[in-house]
């Protein structure tokens, strides 16, 4: 179960491993056996956004808002890798790997599940699962540079009812422990 507030162990300092499976036709990755690691990943965002829609009663000399129901939810991830392995190069060109090439903008339509498992030095562990995903690029890769070369991407998220009925978009669960190192396997959890 997850720690209340206020506890100094919930301070978080997010460290953790990035790992991704490809969708095939409706039909979604299977955890772990079509999850790859996507190596070193140095920065991972996620931000879920709810549009509302105002109403306002027009029966009197002042309006007033008198209803804001939730019109749309999605959600967004951004993460940056440091490994240009040919795999990852593929997703950011949205290209296919054919022998020893990549042929870019070819592979523009594929869907990816992402699962992000935290191993803080500090604060709570967590492992986020994102169901459903469109990656693209987000900005140019620097190819001449005096700085370490990191492939930057933006992710949509995607509702995925089908598979996930009570969590469509990704879940959250809790570990029982507050940290781990990359060797160590973590307790059982529960979702969020």
């Amino acid at each position: 179960m997850p720690l209340p507030p206020p506890s100094t162990t919930l301070y978080t300092i997010g460290k953790g491993v990035l790992s991704v499976g490809v969708w095939a036709g409706t039909t979604p990755p299977t955890d772990p056996t079509d999850f790859t690691d996507m190596g070193n990943c140095p920065s991972f965002e996620t931000e879920p956004q709810i549009t509302r829609l105002e109403h306002y009663s027009s029966r009197s000399g002042t309006r007033e808002r008198d209803k804001y129901p939730v019109i749309e939810r999605k959600y967004t991830i951004t993460f940056t890798l440091d490994e240009i392995a040919a795999t990852n190069l593929a997703k950011f060109v949205a290209g296919t790997i054919s022998g020893t090439q990549i042929k870019g903008l070819e592979n523009y339509d594929k869907e990816y599940a992402l699962k992000f498992v935290s191993d803080n030095p500090a604060g709570e562990n967590r492992t986020w699962r994102f169901h459903r995903v469109v990656l693209t690029n987000n900005g140019a890769l620097n190819l001449i540079s005096e700085e370490w070369t990191q492939m930057s991407f933006t992710g949509e998220g995607l509702s995925d009812t089908a598979n996930n009925p009570t969590s469509s978009y990704f879940t959250i669960d809790f570990s029982t422990t507050s940290s781990t190192s990359s060797t160590s396997s973590t307790s059982s959890t529960t979702t969020a």
